[in-house]
Formats: C-alpha cells, structure tokens, sequence
C-alpha cells in the first residue's frame, strides 16, 4: 500500500499530526507499537507546565478543552485535573528555594494521559486515519521519490511505501536511527528513571512538588517528590538513576537513609513505572529527505505533552506543503528553533539548574540555597525557566559569594563558561 504520510508513533505527537493531516485530505497511516495507547506503561510527564511563554505558547485548561492561543488550536480533554501551585529545590540541609505565582494560579496541571490519547485516537478514527496498533517498525529506507517501511504487526513482517513519513517514536525514536539522522549527534547520558506511588508519606503537601538535591540525598540527579492525580494521599517519587546507580538503589537508600527518610517510614509503594531515556542535543535541523523527526525525538531529551501537541499540529502542515512543492519542513524547522529552549545557547543553565551533583558539594548547594532562602521566585515548574530564575537569585549575591566563599565563586565562574558536553562529563 502507499499512502501520502506514514506516522510512527500514538503519542500526543503522532496523533496530533495524523489527526491534523487526514483533516487537510491526506491519506494518512498511523502505526504504534502497543495495542492499547490508554494504559501508560512507562514513566512519562502527566502533567502541563504553566510557566509564562513556555514553550513560546501560553495555554489555557478549559473545560472540556485544552486551548492554545499562539498555535492557534485547541484539543478536547473532559478528564480530571489537579494543580501544583508551588515548587521547592530543596538542599542536603533543608535550605529550600522557592517558586511560587503571587496570586497562587497554577504552575502546573495534572492530567489523565491515557484518556488524553484515547480522545485524540477517536478524532483520528473519524477523520479517516489508518490506524494499526500491535505494529513495530523495524526500519525505514528512503529512496528518493518514497520511503520504504519494514514492520512486524502480529507476527507477519511486510514492507509498505509512503510519500513522507514523520517519526513520532518518542525519545529513543528508533526511525530517527534507522534513517541515519542520529550521525554526529553525541549521546551524553543514557537515564534510567523510576516514578514510585507511594501512599503514607508524612508531611506531603499535595499542592507543591519537591525536588531534592545533593549527594545526601544517594543521588547525583534530582529525587523528586510530586502530587499524583489519584488524591491527596497519594504521592509519586521521581528516581532518576544510571547503569552504575541504578533508582532501585537510590529510591531504597532516599527512603531509609536520606535527610527526609522519616517521611517515608510508614509509607507503601502501590504501583511502579519506569522508563530508559538518552540524553542527545536537539536536532537542530529536524527533517531529511522525506522523513520528519518531531517531538522527543527530536529534542533534547523531551518536549512534554504540550509540546508533542504543538509538534503534531505544525507537522501536519509541514508535510502538505511538501507534498504540494512548497518547503513545508523548512518552515517546520522554524518554528521548532524558535519554540524551544532547548535550541538556544541558554540550554546550558538546564545543566547548571539540575546537574548540581557532582559538580558541587553538599555544603555548597546548602550555602547557595540559603542565599535565596525566605525569597519567593516567580512561578516557575520547567526544566528551563526555575534554574534560571535560581541561578539569576543566587548571582544577585556574587559578590558575597567572591568574598565569604573564593573557591565556590571561582568553581561558579568555570562551570558557567562550559559547555553543555562538558558539564554532562564532568
């Protein structure tokens, strides 16, 4: 069979772009790997970030309807919702900085996934997409005027052709590798990530999100602890580990031996999901040939599900310009620099914001926290705009740092002209 697009991948992205696509007439193919995209299998965001202009977008949690305003579109979702108002980076010593809007409006809103993606897949259905679960894609081979698919659904192997395909795979796209575009793109870290439910943690504030920092706490990345969509009783825990540190390790010795460790005494954990995430810079230029890398797969680490969203609509459109011999994924690859931060040389406070250890030791992150202790930062939930607003604080008392702390001013001073290779390195 031949259709004009193949898209690879039911995720917020993939469906977003089948569904736009098959409502500007194309004839669209949808393949995903699993059977039922409702169940979450893995650990993923479930939630929208709130910051100002994240993304390059503002949303707006409607009822019945998720709106955004500057792509202009909108998606349905009549399902639960459940706010986050503060965010704490929390230090070995307890010294806390904190995010938090004055009028206590969202920084972030959970949200039911799977029931997100099943109303997107119905939209898809109706338009008229070709859906095929239970279908793993092995490899794709463009060959100029089409591309070639290779995939496995339900034990029988076929090759099928496509004018244009759109790699939707998520974060380990393995049609991104397939095509060659992961050539000259470094990995720099591979994270092995936990998110353990918990019911009985002491002290859990089901309106804020903690992540704890420091070598006290048995890791080098963030532990964080975050609200869960199921109530108020219970909490999920984040555990970020590797190969050499696995989260198993981390999750039991955070719980057990860690500074905050009587939190979880009596706590239970009620259901686990994990998930295997490499770390490569963004494709700057996310198109080759025929094929059209967006979301995760493109970006640097993830773009959440907003930003899957936006990828999906604006691919769409991408691929219908091509198809009429306008640069449709020249205009995509736009759109996509200027929309995520990830593309702009201040990627690099994401590693100074979040990659703390090893770089510095417990004592020092305890000093820098305090700096800005007792200070409320502007709302902040993403992973781009709280280490910088942290890190604008803790500048605003350089001078006392020079002067109280020598060697911490002069180790801030080298991490902050590295490079974002390095200081994953380091």
């Amino acid at each position: 069979m031949t259709c004009d697009v193949a898209i690879i991948g039911a995720g917020p992205a993939g469906l977003m772009a089948a569904c736009s696509a098959a409502e500007k007439g194309l004839r669209v193919l949808l393949l995903e790997k699993f059977n039922d995209i409702s169940r979450i299998r893995r650990a993923c965001c479930q939630q929208f970030v709130m910051d100002e202009n994240y993304e390059s977008e503002n949303i707006r949690v409607e009822a019945g309807r998720i709106v955004f305003p500057a792509n202009g579109f909108e998606v349905a979702y009549g399902g639960p919702t459940h706010a986050i108002t503060d965010t704490y980076f929390t230090s070995p010593g307890g010294h806390a900085v904190h995010f938090s809007y004055p009028d206590k409006r969202p920084i972030a809103i959970k949200f039911d996934k799977g029931l997100l993606l099943q109303g997107l897949l119905e939209k898809c259905l109706q338009a008229g997409v070709e859906y095929q679960p239970e279908t793993l894609v092995t490899t794709a081979v463009d060959r100029g005027d089409h591309v070639e698919i290779s995939l496995s659904r339900r034990r029988t192997k076929k090759t099928i052709t496509a004018k244009k395909i759109i790699a939707a795979d998520g974060v380990n796209s393995r049609t991104v590798q397939s095509l060659g575009m992961n050539e000259g793109r470094p990995c720099f870290a591979t994270a092995l990530c936990i998110i353990y439910s918990l019911e009985g943690v002491r002290e859990f504030e089901p309106a804020a999100m903690r992540w704890h920092m420091g070598r006290a706490y048995h890791s080098f990345g963030p532990v964080i602890l975050d609200p869960s969509l199921r109530g108020d009783a219970i909490a999920d825990l984040v555990v970020m580990g590797s190969a050499q540190l696995r989260p198993e390790q981390i999750f039991k010795d955070f719980t057990t031996r860690g500074p905050c460790a009587r939190m979880y005494e009596q706590s239970r954990v009620v259901s686990i999901t994990g998930c295997t995430v490499k770390a490569y810079p963004s494709l700057m230029t996310p198109h080759k040939g025929n094929c059209l890398a967006i979301g995760d797969a493109a970006a640097y680490v993830e773009v959440e599900v907003q930003g899957g969203l936006m990828c999906g609509y604006h691919a769409a459109a991408a691929v219908a310009g091509e198809l009429e011999g306008r640069a449709g994924f020249d205009r995509y690859t736009q759109w996509w620099r200027k929309s995520f931060e990830f593309n702009s040389e201040q990627a690099l406070r994401v590693a100074q914001g979040y990659a703390l250890v090893p770089a510095y030791e417990d004592d020092e992150i305890d000093y820098l926290f305090g700096l800005v202790e007792g200070r409320v930062l502007d709302g902040a939930y993403g992973q781009y705009k709280a280490p910088r607003l942290m890190w604008d604080a803790i500048f605003e008392h350089r001078d006392r740092i020079a002067r109280e702390r020598p060697g911490l001013h002069k180790k801030i001073k080298n991490i902050s002209q590295a490079t974002l290779a390095d200081t994953f390195k380091g």
